[in-house]
């Protein structure tokens, strides 16, 4: 995902300061198109959904926006919501 390249990216340039393990590890596996489980898609979906207010696209050195992207950003979060409702776990 494009969103999870650009957030490493800004991440690296802020100097690697806005980003856990779990978020460099699921842009990681974002950005080279890994396989994505099921739980994996639950905690993008929960984490995006409330991470969502942190995210200001005109401002691309805060921390909340870096990680919303590390997490695949609006696209991830569009993404998520619809593999959910498609496995009928979220309507």
């Amino acid at each position: 995902m494009n969103n999870a390249k650009r957030g490493i990216e800004l991440n690296e340039k802020n100097g690697n300061k806005c980003a856990t393990r779990i978020g460099r590890l699921r842009a990681t596996t974002l950005s080279k198109k890994g396989n994505i489980s099921v739980q994996i898609i639950k905690r993008m979906y929960s984490y995006l959904s409330r991470a969502e207010v942190y995210y200001d696209e005109s401002d691309s050195s805060a921390c909340g926006t870096i990680s919303f992207l590390l997490w695949g950003g609006k696209a991830g979060l569009r993404w998520s919501e619809s593999k959910l409702k498609e496995l009928k776990i979220i309507k």
